[in-house]
């Protein structure tokens, strides 16, 4: 079933909206001021929007520690972190740390793989950030054609590991974890019932939190890819990116100042 057009009017107010990052709250890799002054505004009326990304470790830190949210999903489910009233960062992991560590070894020898295996893999700006998996560019410095990406992804998932292709990078990682499975984690933690919840994304690699939530939101540059998408968003924006973000925004306030 297709998206429908966004409301004007959300149909009700959630408690928190989960968003992806890339493409999503920023648009052709830059974060609009719309889509930061969205955060603010949200914030303010008490609605907590927690990015869930691929980004990596250090990526995360640094959005945490300077964008008005207080928890943040990174490295694709791997961990979470909180960021207390005192300003204080907890992280809570998927994996025990020993895992982390026999797992990074594996990626490592993949990854060495990979790039010799494939003349078009190149690892991404970032990785020196991550902690807990690997990434390939594949829209972001460097362009790699989707149907080549995808070979290169199921070659990843064949050898035995996790790998997603968001809008820009190829993730692989290793472990039983997900966005949705760490997101779904983050609300039993707080006690949050998940119906209370919405996501907005804008790439295949959001299936499983469309798939988590009962009401979702894809941005308009999600069109192109709802055919991959085995579960598509409740609703569809028409502005691409963190302009498209900032379009729900507007929706979610409205019903916030109804409902007050």
């Amino acid at each position: 079933m297709n998206p429908v057009p966004l409301p004007a009017e959300f149909p009700f107010r959630p408690a928190i909206v989960f968003t992806d990052v890339d493409e999503t709250l920023t648009w052709e890799g830059r974060l609009p001021p719309e889509a930061f002054t969205a955060l603010v505004k949200l914030q303010a009326a008490g609605i907590k929007v927690i990015p869930v990304t691929g980004a990596s470790a250090g990526w995360c830190d640094c959005m945490i520690r300077t964008w008005p949210i207080d928890s943040i999903i990174g490295e694709n489910g791997s961990f979470f972190i909180d960021r207390n009233e005192q300003g204080q960062l907890s992280h809570t992991y998927a994996l025990s740390e020993s895992e982390r560590q026999l797992n990074w070894k594996r990626l490592q020898v993949l990854k060495q793989d990979v790039l010799a295996q494939f003349a078009q893999a190149r690892e991404t700006a970032d990785q020196s950030f991550r902690k807990t998996d690997i990434a390939f560019d594949i829209a972001q410095d460097w362009q790699v054609e989707r149907n080549e990406a995808s070979i290169i992804a199921e070659y990843c998932n064949s050898a035995g590991f996790t790998a997603k292709m968001s809008s820009i990078h190829i993730n692989v990682w290793c472990g039983n974890y997900s966005k949705s499975a760490m997101a779904l984690k983050w609300l039993d933690h707080y006690k949050v019932n998940s119906k209370e919840a919405i996501f907005i994304g804008d790439s295949p690699n959001d299936d499983c939190m469309f798939a988590s939530f009962p009401v979702t939101v894809g941005v308009a540059n999600i069109a192109p890819y709802i055919a991959e998408i085995r579960t598509p968003p409740t609703y569809m924006t028409t502005q691409p990116g963190g302009y498209g973000f900032s379009e729900m925004s507007d929706s979610l306030l409205r019903t916030a100042a109804v409902s007050q």
